[in-house]
């Protein structure tokens, strides 16, 4: 439901915009800085956001709710949406306030490479106000911030990783609910990623599932090259795991291997005599993501 009010006020407020009718901004002004300054798709972004009032600046009466679209102005499609609410709240803002605040958001993949009219990049919009979430369709916008920015592929300046040994095929049900949860692979019991060395302090993102039901107590274990990065027991069925990476774990060759393994693996035709999966069946790994580290 949020993204699809989100789409809602993206058109009604991209029909404000091709009018001009953008408001007086209430003695507002915001700016916005993009982490890092390259920015592709595939990548995680830091947003930092800084409120700042002027004399004429009368206050507002309302809690607002700060709205983030990205977008392609070419077919208005809707690629991103960050609405949230800001650490002070709205009606509390004063004009000696300066309000700072930082959000991480995730850009996902979506440029094709392989369309012969693509030029290497592609130039999104981007939009950010306030809106009166409690308003409807009709609620109160104020537009507050517009840029261009230029998206290139991940393949730009993102380590390779190639999923080397140990998976299963990639899987997909596009039923599920959450768009997190529709698509995984399956491990063996050990799997390994060659992953091109930065040679820099990197982020390492992992979300990953395992079947309580047959294997209750299943041990997880992540390697950067043959040391230990983490070993644990899941306590839910699925799990969400953040790491910083060292340069030093990663060595000084041009590549590195992660590793996952697992202290017990499951095959579906033999705990079910009915089932043709002859597969070894260790963890899921819906999202794996390596990039440089983000302050």
């Amino acid at each position: 439901m949020k993204i699809k009010a989100g789409i809602a006020l993206f058109f009604i407020l991209l029909a404000s915009i091709s009018c001009g009718k953008y408001g007086d901004k209430r003695g507002i002004d915001l700016t916005v800085e993009i982490l890092p300054e390259v920015i592709t798709d595939f990548l995680f972004v830091k947003m930092n956001y800084s409120f700042s009032f002027k004399d004429k600046f009368p206050g507002l009466d309302k809690d607002y709710t700060v709205f983030v679209h990205f977008w392609r102005p070419k077919n208005k499609e809707m690629l991103l949406v960050d609405d949230h609410l800001p650490q002070v709240a709205t009606s509390q803002w004063e004009k000696a306030d300066k309000i700072n605040y930082s959000r991480k958001i995730f850009i996902p993949k979506f440029l094709e490479e392989s369309d012969i009219d693509f030029e290497g990049y592609e130039e999104i919009k981007m939009s950010v106000g306030l809106y009166d979430a409690g308003g409807g369709d009709d609620g109160e916008k104020i537009v507050l911030f517009q840029k261009t920015i230029e998206i290139r592929p991940a393949s730009y300046n993102a380590p390779e990783i190639v999923f080397s040994e140990g998976w299963n095929s990639v899987e997909t049900d596009m039923n599920l609910g959450n768009p997190e949860w529709r698509k995984w692979q399956w491990t063996t019991k050990k799997a390994v990623c060659i992953i091109e060395n930065p040679k820099k302090e990197a982020q390492l993102i992992i979300r990953g599932g395992v079947d309580k039901i047959k294997l209750q107590d299943q041990k997880v274990i992540f390697k950067v090259n043959e040391t230990v990065l983490d070993e644990f027991v899941p306590e839910t069925a699925k799990f969400l795991k953040e790491y910083t990476i060292k340069p030093e774990m990663m060595g000084n060759e041009y590549e590195f291997k992660f590793a996952i393994e697992t202290d017990k693996v499951f095959v579906p035709a033999v705990l079910n005599p009915g089932s043709t999966d002859k597969r070894e069946l260790g963890i899921q790994i819906y999202f794996l993501y390596f990039r440089e580290l983000i302050n």
